[in-house]
């Protein structure tokens, strides 16, 4: 009897997830595409790729042509790849509950195809692009169930940041950005005993040298940046909500602030160096090296956050929990920065050494 109550407990036990956290993506992917239990899904999704494809050319088209001819756009061919690494972290936790996705999911779907419909007598770019993104998202629930979109919204959400912004949405942006790094820029050089003359975005240094700051030098290209990576670290990094909320609203203010350094170095070089270092290539360079500058801003204001916010370290438990439930308290306590350093968020450092997270570390 004692024997075939433990036979019987064996069967009643609830089969464990398979760890894939030492796997390698391209053995995941192929073990997937070669279970039959995954041809449903694989054909449904073949099949909704390519209805997508022809249904949304003009949108796909719209994305290659801004990303090839509008240098603020030019990020636009990382962003599908930064998603698709999100997503592979996030395949790596192992399967989703199964829950019924067919009313989100058709949801999704319609205002997709009502919103790409509205688009066709009024040629909008944007809302067509927009369209797209809820299309995948929708066609993603209605094969994967609500529950798999609750894991994986980041990776559509990551996405926008892909999208063009309409011309005129663009220009009411960037025209005061303009005027505000001309102004701050002028102020500060005559603060520091280089007379500027500031007349709109025209900046006249001493003997009469010309500066003009460009709607390319408005700073749109450091705050889309900036936002995207704030954003993605936000998301990665194992902190409360208050603290994420904080890290991508600084985004702004590093962006404009960098691009005002921007302007302000370029009036200097101009001004005792030489006219012809502020233009070309040493402008793009210089345009680089603030990049940089940026990025120390960001992980500076990270480190004085981590001084009012420590985590406590996961124990065993915690570590072999279901990953169903993980997600579900992903929100609440997220997953560690995948830019880690030696001692991790807990140093008060992004920058670092790459280690990619764990299943379990991830939102």
């Amino acid at each position: 009897m004692a024997v075939n109550h433990d036979v019987l407990g064996s069967h009643s036990a609830a089969p464990p997830h398979a760890d894939r956290s030492d796997a390698k993506i391209s053995d995941l992917v192929t073990a997937s595409l070669t279970d039959p239990a995954n041809r449903p899904l694989l054909i449904g999704g073949a099949v909704c790729l390519a209805l997508f494809g022809l249904l949304f050319r003009e949108s796909l088209w719209h994305f290659y042509y801004a990303w090839t001819t509008d240098d603020n756009y030019s990020h636009g061919f990382l962003v599908p790849f930064i998603s698709l690494y999100f997503a592979a972290q996030i395949f790596k936790r192992g399967p989703v509950a199964a829950r019924s996705g067919v009313a989100l999911g058709s949801l999704l779907l319609t205002l997709a195809l009502l919103v790409h419909l509205v688009t066709i007598p009024l040629p909008i770019p944007f809302l067509g692009d927009l369209a797209l993104l809820v299309a995948l998202a929708g066609a993603f629930t209605l094969l994967a169930g609500s529950a798999a979109l609750k894991r994986y919204w980041f990776v559509f959400f990551f996405l926008i940041f892909m999208v063009p912004l309409p011309v005129a949405l663009y220009a009411r942006i960037a025209s005061p950005l303009q005027l505000l790094a001309s102004r701050v820029a002028s102020a500060f050089m005559n603060a520091t005993g280089v007379p500027v003359l500031c007349e709109g975005n025209r900046m006249t240094l001493p003997g009469g040298v010309q500066m003009f700051v460009a709607e390319a030098c408005s700073g749109m290209r450091q705050l889309t940046g900036f936002l995207a990576l704030s954003a993605a670290v936000a998301y990665l990094c194992m902190r409360p909500v208050w603290y994420r909320v904080i890290l991508v609203a600084a985004a702004l203010p590093i962006a404009l602030f960098a691009n005002i350094a921007r302007v302000v170095v370029t009036g200097y070089i101009m001004h005792f160096v030489n006219p012809a270092y502020a233009s070309g290539a040493y402008h793009t360079l210089e345009g680089v090296l603030l990049m940089g500058f940026g990025l120390f801003l960001l992980n500076s204001v990270c480190m004085l956050m981590d001084l009012f916010c420590v985590t406590p370290p996961e124990t065993g438990a915690e570590a072999e929990a279901d990953p169903d439930a993980d997600a579900d308290a992903g929100s609440s306590r997220g997953g560690r920065s995948i830019l880690q350093g030696a001692d991790g968020w807990a140093g008060g450092r992004i920058t670092g050494k790459l280690s990619l997270s764990t299943p379990e570390e991830l939102p």
